[in-house]
This record gives C-alpha cells, structure tokens and sequence, in this order.
C-alpha cells in the first residue's frame, strides 16, 4: 500500500498503473491481484490506512497532554497534523491531492473522514463550552468548511512549498480554528 502512494505522488493518479505499483513494491502482478482487484481498491485500502493512522496520531497527541484547555488541544491536534503529513510526503500528496481524482469509492471515504474530523472539532467545542461560557454552539456545516479550509491550506503548502513546511501552518491553522469554535475577542 505505501507503493501505491509514492506511485501516484509521482506520476498522479490518473497515469499510475498497476506495474508501477507492483515494481515499487517489488510483488508480482499476481500477488497485487491475489490482495486488489483493481489499482483503485488498492488506493482505496491505502488511503483508509492512511486516514486511519492520520487519526490514531492526533488522538495520540491529545491524550499526551491531558489536563491542557480546549485552546492547547486545538494546537496539539493541528500540530499532529502537519507533522503526520509531513513525515510522509508521498502520502501527504496521494491522499491530499490526487485522491480528489481516485473514483467514487475513494471520493464516498473522504467525505467520511471529513464528517469524522468535524466529529472531532465538535468534541473539542464541546470542550470548549464547558470552560468557557462565552463559547457558542457552531453548526456542523461551519466546522467542515473549517476542515475543507484547513485541507485547502495544506494543499496549497504541498503544491507551493512542499510537505516538509507543512508544520510552518501550525499557528494560521489554530488561529482559525480558535476562531471558529471560540468566542469573538475584542
């Protein structure tokens, strides 16, 4: 599976083929087709992989800082982020980038982890709302256009800069995510 993104970062989805996955993998055409009937349930199965670990290292970086308030927090995940993408520049560009273009199946799962990381920032202003009562509730379609900003950014950076000034994003990405979830300061 991690053939399969260096294989599309490099090429892009639409001119990767299945022997390009398999020569950086180093398996045969019979071993990708014994696991994947086709090249994009293999992106498929990685991009969920990946989504999945993408997930687990926020939750990770959150849990290692309890007893920190809602604003920390929102660093720590914004921060696990960057950094987690960073780390796998290839990842980073198939799933940020070309998994837009991976078919419908790849499309139905991103909107998933959309909806799963609104989930997240919601858990967080609930956070929020407990320790400050100025902190409104903000609506589900406020905190996925802060999710779809926040890829939009990172797009940006890749394409521009390159994954490796992703964590440079850390304090513009927590300032508007602050700003979304917590009250107006004067």
């Amino acid at each position: 599976m991690d053939a399969v993104a260096e294989a599309v970062a490099a090429k892009g989805y639409a001119r990767t083929t299945v022997a390009d996955v398999v020569n950086l993998a180093a398996v045969s055409r019979r071993t990708f087709y014994e696991q994947f009937p086709d090249l994009e349930s293999c992106f498929l199965a990685a991009y969920q992989a990946g989504m999945e670990l993408l997930l687990q290292e926020i939750r990770d970086a959150v849990r290692a800082r309890p007893g920190t308030d809602w604003r920390d927090r929102a660093r720590t995940s914004v921060e696990a982020y960057l950094e987690a993408l960073a780390a796998r520049p290839a990842a980073a560009w198939a799933f940020s980038i070309e998994a837009i273009g991976a078919g419908s199946a790849v499309l139905e799962h991103r909107a998933d982890v959309l909806g799963r990381w609104v989930q997240q920032w919601r858990g967080l202003q609930d956070l929020a709302r407990r320790e400050d009562a100025r902190v409104s509730c903000t609506l589900d379609e406020h905190l996925l256009v802060l999710v779809g900003g926040i890829e939009e950014l990172v797009r940006d950076c890749l394409r521009g800069r390159g994954a490796e000034q992703l964590p440079d994003l850390a304090d513009r990405v927590t300032n508007i995510a602050v700003a979304t979830i917590g009250p107006c300061e004067p």
